[in-house]
């Protein structure tokens, strides 16, 4: 290849990456507006996206490394996200602890935007980690997933110990050939083991090197079949009552570090998804044993749902992190 094509091919690369950043920016400035009216209407697990993105937009702000004739535009665009989120999320907290204060005190310590570290380089899955079979029903639900966590956070009672692992959490939440949330779910308690540096459960004295290994070859093994997953779901032309759960293993994988969720084509239908008032999601959806309802989830203005405007804005944030800074 001469210099003038490799040149072009360069350019080319460049404006496409621009012009996807831009088609992003404008999706969570829409979504961002939805937030700032709706705010109040909003579960804990609603304002948890919304936490996500903003810890995507900071970290993209850090690493930013374009300097394209857009840069300057864009990084201001992403900068003034960051003043709005923290403003309107702010109040949205407030509101969640006065409508559901028991939930909150169980989850507070997620809602910290400095709680979502983010690891210096982007992985990638292993397709001979996919499960041969997967179980037809979901390996558990949402209220002992809850109570796990929240021993994870030390928030399970009053002044509860942190790092806190029972039996059956350790059984549950290693257990192989889960599906749908449950599998999302395991991934986000290997996730939450690597911000509160819980080395106990993977029994370590110290979240030291061997530890962080333990941690990430389990979460390879989650993503690498929520992948496959997804793909399934893209092949059958999303299904409009998979892509809550589609877009919450976006947003998981994302914030885990793992690239190959932040594919080009799934950008393109994530944005479509989105209602010209911001929000995503809509409330006539029909649920099959796939798809669970998800017990904190509010219908709002539009026919949209918090919980998959949450999960969608998650995922947009990682897109964003993925086009505006330079990682290997």
């Amino acid at each position: 290849m001469n210099a003038a094509r490799i040149v072009f091919t360069i350019v080319s690369f460049v404006s496409a990456q621009g012009t996807r950043l831009n088609d992003v920016i404008l999706g969570l400035q829409k979504a961002t507006v939805f937030f700032e009216n709706e705010y109040d209407r909003f579960t804990l697990d609603g304002v948890i996206g919304f936490q996500m993105l903003q810890a995507h937009l900071e970290d993209t702000l850090k690493g930013w490394s374009l300097s394209g004739p857009e840069a300057a535009s864009q990084f201001k665009k992403v900068h003034d996200l960051v003043r709005r989120l923290d403003f309107t999320a702010a109040k949205a907290i407030e509101a969640v602890k006065v409508t559901d204060p028991v939930y909150f005190n169980g989850f507070q310590t997620v809602l910290q935007v400095d709680f979502w570290s983010f690891n210096p380089q982007w992985i990638k899955t292993d397709i001979k980690l996919v499960y041969p079979e997967v179980r037809e029903t979901e390996c558990f639900g949402e209220n002992i997933s809850d109570r796990c966590i929240t021993q994870l956070l030390g928030t399970w009672e009053n002044n509860g110990t942190s790092c806190l692992e029972s039996d059956l959490c350790k059984r549950m939440m290693t257990t192989l050939n889960c599906q749908g949330y449950s599998l999302s779910h395991q991934l986000l308690y290997f996730i939450i083991v690597e911000r509160k540096k819980c080395s106990n459960v993977v029994g370590a004295q110290h979240m030291d090197s061997q530890a962080s290994l333990i941690v990430q070859g389990y979460e390879k093994i989650f993503c690498s079949n929520m992948l496959q997953r997804n793909l399934q779901i893209e092949e059958n032309d999303y299904p409009l009552a998979e892509q809550d759960l589609f877009l919450e293993y976006v947003m998981l994988c994302g914030q885990a570090g793992f690239s190959e969720f932040f594919q080009a084509q799934w950008l393109d239908h994530i944005l479509a998804w989105q209602q010209p008032g911001g929000c995503f999601g809509e409330s006539g959806q029909k649920y099959t044993k796939h798809k669970r309802v998800k017990r904190r989830s509010n219908n709002l203005e539009g026919g949209c749902l918090d919980h998959t405007t949450s999960v969608a804005v998650g995922a947009l944030g990682g897109y964003l992190r993925f086009y505006g800074t330079s990682r290997p």
